[in-house]
């Protein structure tokens, strides 16, 4: 009797694919990276957070009856182009009040930001094009300011979102966060 296949959360699943598609063909690649390597999402604040990851793509197919229907579906597969939806679940799970959230989230290997496409509830939303060290709003220059004076940092640069809840969340509230971005 064969035993059940073991199922994961598809972010890992996408995570995975993404870096393989990656790193095909580079020695000493590994086959099974942690969190850490794929860009689990750091949140921080005065209390005890739990975050969550969820990457889905929206497929359209015709119903019987001839009209479109769109579903979403984990992103464990994908096409160059392909647009990815992430969704990012930050809870409070402590009985208190939380302070002062932050939650960054690491682009993963081989997807572009979609501009204007990351969004949370009352938050300021910041980007990085620095591996995470300085962060600035996406409207505001190129966050490594000495090499790239006076100009936009190009969607391809950005490394890293960031979301700063302007309000406390509350005991046992959970926030989503969102962003959008194309495999490349």
């Amino acid at each position: 009797m064969r035993a059940a296949p073991r199922r994961f959360p598809a972010c890992l699943l996408t995570a995975v694919a993404v870096l393989a598609a990656c790193t095909a063909g580079l020695a000493g690649a590994q086959s099974d990276p942690s969190e850490t390597q794929v860009g689990a999402p750091v949140a921080t604040g005065s209390g005890p957070l739990a975050v969550s990851v969820e990457a889905e793509i929206l497929t359209e197919s015709t119903g019987p009856d001839g009209r479109t229907m769109r579903r979403w579906e984990p992103a464990t597969r994908l096409r160059a182009g392909e647009e990815v939806y992430y969704t990012l679940r930050v809870h409070n799970p402590g009985r208190r009040p939380v302070e002062a959230v932050v939650v960054t989230k690491r682009l993963p290997f081989g997807v572009a930001y979609q501009p204007g496409s990351a969004v949370g509830p009352d938050c300021q939303v910041q980007l990085s094009t620095d591996g995470g060290t300085t962060f600035a709003p996406a409207d505001t220059r190129s966050t490594d300011a000495q090499a790239r004076r006076n100009r936009k940092a190009p969607v391809v640069e950005y490394t890293h979102v960031r979301w700063i809840l302007a309000r406390p969340l509350a005991p046992g509230a959970t926030a989503l966060l969102r962003f959008r971005a194309v495999f490349t």
